[in-house]
């Protein structure tokens, strides 16, 4: 057999077991996993922020500025970590 159908092969079953299980999550991550642990530490939320952001805007902040860091490191890596010139 050759090595693209063995790894195609593994790609689809993957896939198809993954999307036939039935999610048990409710809501996102805070929601379902760090609410219930800070409710038995009796822990508040605390806001880091002076305004309340809903869903996943915060996460899309973040997710924004470490692309852009990303992408500055990458452009001045010869800079930020200068080796042997070849």
């Amino acid at each position: 057999m050759s090595r693209r159908f063995i790894v195609a092969t593994v790609v689809v079953v993957f896939l198809a077991a993954v999307l036939m299980t039935e999610s048990r999550w409710e809501g996102d991550v805070t929601e379902s996993a760090a609410a219930p642990l800070a409710e038995k530490a009796g822990v508040q939320e605390s806001h880091v922020l002076p305004w309340k952001i809903d869903g996943d805007l915060l996460l899309f902040f973040f997710l924004s500025g470490g692309a852009g860091a990303g992408f500055v490191a990458g452009y001045h890596w010869r800079t930020l970590f200068p080796g042997e010139n070849k």
